[in-house]
């Protein structure tokens, strides 16, 4: 309780980013033989163009696909030239649409080939570090201990972003600063993270969206113009990159056909009995989490939608608009939306962080911890094996 009480969130933060450079190193260290490059989680069989390969030999990982870091990381040597490296990529028009991020960690590079790495490592670091200051913060305006603000960390996209480089962590961090912001009034700097978003993952449209709720529930007609217009560069972005292949396909499957075939679905993990049906049953709970939390994010949509100050109804919204975007999705062949937990979790994290938040303004943290929980446990058991390893090389095993 000591601890708790004299916690500020700025020494949070630097805490949690210390934290996650300690795993990234030893995990580098131990388990990819000191490659970090390994962390981006590269495709076996993904071709990448020789001009990458011949200047940085990359870790491949024993999937064949990889995982999406893989292409912000080549996004990131070249975000200019995004056209070219387009025939590499597997949905090249959803990898350039999240271009931000890719470009950022090549202006911080200053364009140094051998610099891109640790510039990508770096602006990953400190976006995860202003989440977890940003909900540390949020933790405060609502009267608890700052020391919840490593909650963030424990949320899906985060969690993504510790283990494979991905967006998604960057975007939830987006999402704190906008409510952040919000609820203390400083709306340009909202403003700012809320055009910025959809930049790295097309799913911030609803972070703006959200916004927009609260001005034209408060009947600010020029505050709603200003928060419409934020959402008009990454519009423009998107009718820039329509010429490339690979965009978002959303087929009709039936209803709730995504929820019946997830449930349903016995995945052939490379485990003898019983591991095998242990990790089929998590599967399942995480996935029931998951209809919870839906459920959950739709119910505290009708309760608060037009709740007092303009931070708390962009949450509610938020938890809203996620909420109707899976629902939506559930009918529909929607791309790694409903495939597994790293896919459902990472997609909706906001939507989880807006349950986060209003369960600890109202002390009643129960509910979304129990819907978060199994989500989060079944994306962290891909840490398992690095941690693992890691252990063993600490131990000098």
């Amino acid at each position: 309780m000591h601890l708790a009480a004299r916690a500020r969130p700025l020494p949070v933060a630097l805490a949690s980013m210390l934290g996650i450079l300690l795993w990234w190193t030893l995990v580098a260290t131990f388990t990819y033989e000191g490659r970090w490059n390994a962390l981006y989680c590269n495709g076996s069989a993904a071709r990448f163009p020789a001009w990458l390969e011949e200047r940085e030999p990359l870790y491949r990982a024993p999937s064949p696909a990889g995982y999406d870091g893989q292409w912000y990381h080549l996004l990131a040597h070249r975000p200019l030239e995004f056209r070219q490296s387009a025939q590499y990529m597997d949905w090249p028009r959803l990898r350039c649409q999240r271009l931000l991020f890719p470009l950022a960690v090549w202006l911080l590079a200053f364009g140094q080939f051998n610099l891109v790495d640790p510039a990508y490592f770096m602006l990953m670091l400190l976006s995860l570090g202003a989440g977890v200051y940003w909900t540390a913060r949020l933790a405060e305006l609502r009267g608890a201990s700052v020391l919840w603000g490593l909650m963030f960390l424990l949320m899906p996209g985060p969690i993504s972003s510790i283990d494979r480089m991905l967006l998604d962590g960057p975007l939830l961090a987006a999402a704190a600063g906008l409510f952040y912001f919000l609820e203390t009034g400083r709306t340009r700097a909202a403003w700012t993270l809320a055009m910025l978003a959809p930049f790295f993952r097309e799913t911030g449209l609803l972070l703006t969206a959200a916004g927009c709720a609260v001005w034209l529930l408060r009947r600010d007609a020029r505050r709603f113009a200003a928060w419409m217009l934020a959402a008009v560069p990454f519009l423009l972005w998107m009718y820039e990159v329509r010429d490339l292949h690979g965009g978002a396909s959303y087929a009709w499957l039936g209803w709730f056909a995504n929820v019946a075939r997830a449930l349903g679905r016995e995945a052939a993990y490379p485990y003898p009995p019983p591991w095998l049906q242990i990790l089929q049953w998590f599967d399942r709970v995480a996935m029931a989490a998951f209809l919870c939390a839906v459920g959950a994010a739709v119910f505290l949509f009708l309760r608060r939608w037009r709740a007092d100050g303009t931070g708390r109804t962009a949450v509610a919204w938020t938890a809203g608009l996620f909420a109707a975007a899976a629902l939506a999705t559930a009918h529909l062949e929607a791309v790694q939306v409903w495939d597994e937990a790293y896919g459902y979790g990472r997609v909706c994290g906001p939507m989880f962080f807006a349950l986060f938040l209003d369960g600890l303004e109202r002390r009643r943290l129960a509910a979304p911890l129990a819907v978060l929980g199994p989500v989060a446990a079944r994306m962290g058991l891909h840490l398992a094996s690095p941690a693992w390893r890691a252990a063993r090389g600490l131990a000098g095993l």
